[in-house]
C-alpha cells in the first residue's frame, strides 16, 4: 500500500539562507511561530515590529511608516477601556502610559527601519482579506481594540486590490534594499466568522493575489504552508484545542519543510548544532551539583564554542554565559 496522506513535494529555492542570514516576519500569528523557530536557533531574527497583523492592507501600511521611519505621535493614539491604543497596532502595544506606549512604539519602528536597510528575506503572512475601516477618517485597523462594531465598515479586499497596492511597496522596498527577497505565505489559521465557505473565500483571494505578485516580480517567492496544512497534514490532531490554529506538531513539521527548501548546507549544519543546544537548555536536572549533570553542562559549553569557532559571527554568547552560570564554579 501507498501512503496515506497526500505528501506535497517542495521544489527546492532559488534563494538560500545562511546562518548569518538577516530575517524579518510580518503579519498573522503563524509569522510568529515560524519566526520564533529561527529566533530560537539564533538566527537575526526581526519578528511582527507591530504585533500580529492580518490583513494585507494593515501590513502595508505598517511597512511603509518602517521604510518612511515615521515616528508616531500623540494624535495617533486613542483611549479606550483606560488603555491608550493604536489603529496601526496589535493589542500587546496598549498600555495606560502614554509616553510609554509611544517610546515602545517609536523604538521598534526605528529598529525596524534599521533591519530592513540590510534584510535579506522578508516573510509576510496573510490571515484573512476581511478588513474593517475606520469609518471617522477611512483607515483600515490592523485591530479594532473592541470598539463597538458600529465605527467600523467591513468588507472583504480584492485580488486586485491586493496586487495593485503591493505593486508599489514591492517597488519601494527594492530601491531601500536592493538586494532584498521577499516570501509571501498564507496562514493556515481558519477564520470561520463567516463560516467555513467564507473563509475559504478569503484564504483563495489571498492566495490568487500572492500568485499573481509572484508571476509579476522576480524577488517575489511564494511557501506553501496553507497547503501544507489543509492537504499534507489535512487531520484535527494537528489542530490546537480551538480546532483552528495550527498546533505544536503542525508547526514543527512546516519549519522543518521550509528548512528543506530555504535553509543552505551550512545553515543546515548550524541547525542540527543548535537543536542539541536547545535541547540541553531543556534539561532539567534532579541534582544540579552531580557530576554528571555538571559533565553534561560542560559538554554543552564545548559545543557551544565550537559553534561559535565553526560559523563566524554566530550569536550564541548568552548561550555559553547561561551555561556557564550552571557549572559547579558558579553555583
Amino acid at each position: 500500500m501507498g501512503e496515506f496522506r497526500t505528501v506535497i513535494k517542495l521544489q527546492e529555492s532559488d534563494i538560500k539562507i545562511s546562518y548569518d542570514s538577516t530575517l524579518l516576519f510580518v503579519g498573522s500569528c503563524f509569522s510568529d511561530n515560524i519566526g520564533n523557530k529561527f529566533r530560537e536557533r539564533r538566527f537575526r531574527t526581526e519578528i511582527n515590529p507591530f504585533g500580529v497583523l492580518y490583513n494585507p492592507e494593515s501590513v502595508k501600511q505598517d511597512l511603509e511608516i518602517l521604510l518612511e521611519r515615521k515616528f508616531f505621535g500623540e494624535e495617533l493614539l486613542f483611549e479606550h477601556l483606560g488603555l491608550w491604543q493604536s489603529f496601526y497596532h496589535h493589542s500587546r502595544f496598549s498600555g495606560v502610559d502614554k509616553k510609554a506606549v509611544l517610546d515602545n512604539i517609536n523604538r521598534n519602528i526605528s529598529k525596524g527601519h534599521e533591519i530592513l536597510k540590510s534584510v535579506d528575506l522578508l516573510f509576510i503572512t496573510f490571515g484573512t482579506s476581511w478588513v474593517y475601516q475606520y469609518v471617522d477618517n477611512g483607515l483600515v485597523v490592523a485591530n479594532c481594540h473592541k470598539l463597538p462594531a458600529s465605527k467600523f465598515k467591513r468588507f472583504r479586499l480584492s485580488v486586485e486590490d491586493i496586487v495593485e497596492s503591493y505593486g508599489g511597496l514591492i517597488t519601494k522596498l527594492k530601491e531601500f534594499n536592493r538586494n532584498l527577497k521577499i516570501v509571501f505565505t498564507v496562514s493556515p489559521v481558519r477564520h470561520l466568522k463567516d463560516g467555513a465557505h467564507g473563509n475559504q473565500l478569503s484564504k483563495s483571494v489571498l492566495l490568487l493575489a500572492v500568485e499573481e505578485l509572484a508571476e509579476k516580480h522576480d524577488e517575489v517567492f511564494y511557501f506553501p504552508a496553507y497547503e501544507l496544512v489543509m492537504d499534507d497534514l489535512r487531520d484535527y490532531r494537528f489542530y490546537a484545542e480551538d480546532m483552528v490554529h495550527p498546533g505544536s506538531l503542525a508547526v514543527e513539521y512546516i519549519w522543518e519543510r521550509l528548512s528543506e527548501v530555504y535553509l543552505d548546507k551550512k545553515a543546515k549544519a548550524f541547525v542540527k548544532e543548535m537543536d542539541k543546544v536547545i535541547k540541553a537548555a531543556r534539561h532539567r536536572p534532579f541534582n544540579k551539583n552531580s557530576k554528571d549533570y555538571q559533565r553534561f553542562v560542560e559538554n554543552t559549553l564545548v559545543r557551544l564554542n565550537e559553534i561559535k569557532k565553526q560559523f563566524k559571527g554566530a550569536i550564541v554568547e548568552e548561550d555559553i554565559k547561561v551555561f556557564e552560570r550552571k557549572t559547579s564554579r558558579q553555583l
